[in-house]
């Protein structure tokens, strides 16, 4: 990650990544205390909008950094020194890391699109699932995709990937480049697994005594 990002902005990725995916995890389960089946559906969905603005809220600020929106999107990107920061939920357990997860099997569009565009080349799999045809989806990742394009140089894909559950929170967190092999399939160039935030410690009700 420092070769990619160098020494300060990776220290700072280093936990500002996991607190931005843990903090959008918390904020669905708080809106949503007792639906734990339709939480772990929404996780997964890569059209889910919270991870994409909490790593805006959180990465947005760092030197060098820019946003990149569209207006009624729910995709919105950060781009730090030449890298565009992808979110992407890779499973619900803390047993499996990033690294032993199918590359391309459960990527949304967005994250298809820009590797497509902007990634090493591939071609595509016989285990990526298909996508349901959504048109507000395609046009969505057009346009997002269309204002990364006009960025120089080309910036490269990173995957922000991350484990959760409803009833858990964020059970990892990592930071992924991808490369293509000879034959056109995907793996992992580089992948470190990020520290998780430490626990939130709810504050002891004070007693009130008559």
């Amino acid at each position: 990650m420092v070769e990619q990002f160098g020494d300060k902005i990776a220290a700072e990725l280093w936990t500002r990544v996991p607190e931005a995916l843990s903090t959008a995890i918390d904020r669905e389960v708080n809106a949503h205390p007792a639906t734990t089946t339709t939480t772990e559906r929404v996780l997964a969905n890569p059209r889910w909008p919270l991870p994409y603005e909490e790593l805006v809220l959180f990465l947005g600020t760092l030197p060098g950094a820019e946003v990149i929106s569209v207006p009624k999107s729910v995709y919105q990107l950060v781009v730090i020194n030449g890298h565009v920061v992808v979110p992407w939920c890779y499973g619900q357990s803390a047993r499996m890391s990033m690294r032993d997860a199918e590359v391309d099997r459960s990527f949304g569009r967005l994250a298809r699109e820009l590797l497509r565009r902007f990634g090493p080349p591939w071609r595509r799999s016989q285990v990526e699932a298909p996508l349901p045809l959504d048109a507000v989806d395609e046009r969505e990742v057009s346009k997002i995709c269309a204002a990364i394009a006009m960025i120089e140089p080309t910036p490269e894909v990173v995957i922000a990937g991350y484990a959760g559950a409803a009833n858990l929170g964020l059970l990892r967190a990592c930071l992924g480049e991808i490369k293509s092999s000879s034959n056109g399939l995907l793996s992992w160039s580089h992948l470190d697994d990020l520290p998780l935030p430490p626990p939130v410690i709810p504050r002891p009700r004070r007693m009130r005594f008559p």
